[in-house]
């Protein structure tokens, strides 16, 4: 132990780091990132946790962005000195028609986003399909979608045990 708490603290944080499900395997500081990646993925449970990896703005978490995300660069002038700047994404608030819950359903979401939507032939099968759905308000959208799904699911089958079961009186 240390004479500064704030020592033991790192320590027992480093600890836990190693005790979690995506520990780090035990190398030298100057091992590179990427090196280390394939055995954390390895380590992983579920494909959220790979996911998990890239960090998202709690803004781009909200609504549907398609994978976009607030990007950093620079401004070059004339004489070329370099200004940081930020790059965000096209985000505008639309309705977007949901054939499933037969309604217009409010989103945050960017052009690339649109494109997704129309290439993959609707809203529904976009949020169902794919893998930038995770959180916020698509995550909300697709829950009540899957939830509607198997609610006809189990009217179709009960329909079906009605016919059956009236066929064989």
């Amino acid at each position: 132990m240390f004479r500064n708490p704030a020592m033991n603290r790192c320590i027992s944080a480093a600890a836990r780091w190693q005790q979690s499900a995506l520990a780090v395997p035990t190398t030298s500081m100057t091992t590179p990132v990427f090196q280390l990646l394939p055995s954390i993925i390895q380590q992983s449970s579920s494909p959220q946790d790979i996911g998990a990896i890239r960090y998202r703005s709690n803004r781009s978490r909200r609504g549907l962005y398609d994978g976009k995300d607030i990007r950093t660069g620079n401004n070059v002038s004339f004489s070329m000195r370099a200004t940081k700047r930020k790059f965000k994404p096209n985000v505008f608030t639309k309705r977007v028609y949901s054939e499933i819950l037969d309604e217009m359903v409010r989103f945050h979401l960017t052009t690339s986003t649109l494109r997704s939507i129309d290439k993959a032939g609707g809203l529904d099968n976009y949020i169902l399909t794919s893998k930038h759905v995770t959180s916020g308000e698509g995550q909300v959208v697709k829950e009540r979608i899957q939830s509607k799904l198997a609610y006809e699911d189990r009217l179709k089958a009960r329909e079906e045990q009605a016919a059956v079961a009236s066929s064989t009186d």
